[in-house]
């Protein structure tokens, strides 16, 4: 898949993956379109995901914009994604505080994009969906 020139919005997840990059997206076979999108195609990591839900109950778009951040829902998400993947979603998550929406998404695009190629380069795996590069530098 190449990076779009923009990435939309609505692909920021509440807890700060950017789906877009996420393997799961990026798959060939039956595409999760994203956490805040609304399709049977969700995976069901998405469907029953625990910060999503606690957000519904809040009145905030973002765990980085509520005052309960960062709670042990997001702190258990962050060790696992660190641990798997060497990506910090808490840290991700801040971004929301002092940086504005379309700058994160444009960071990303910037920051996860195949310098070869142009595709997407996962978050988790760090390869490029497209001509399947793998970027040591991520």
């Amino acid at each position: 898949m190449k990076m779009p020139e923009k990435i939309d919005v609505i692909m920021f997840a509440p807890c700060g993956m950017n789906c877009k990059l996420c393997t799961k997206h990026l798959s060939k076979t039956n595409p999760c379109p994203g956490c805040l999108i609304d399709s049977p195609n969700k995976t069901k990591n998405a469907l029953k995901c625990k910060i999503k839900k606690c957000l519904e109950t809040k009145r905030v778009k973002y765990c980085g914009r509520c005052s309960e951040f960062p709670c042990k829902l997001i702190k258990k998400q962050d060790k696992n994604y660190k641990k798997r993947y060497n990506f910090s979603t808490l840290n991700n998550a801040k971004r929301i505080t002092y940086t504005g929406i379309n700058k994160i998404m444009l960071e990303d695009k910037l920051n996860w994009e195949c310098e070869s190629c142009g595709g997407i380069v996962s978050i988790q795996e760090h390869i490029c969906s497209e001509c399947g590069l793998k970027d040591e530098n991520k």
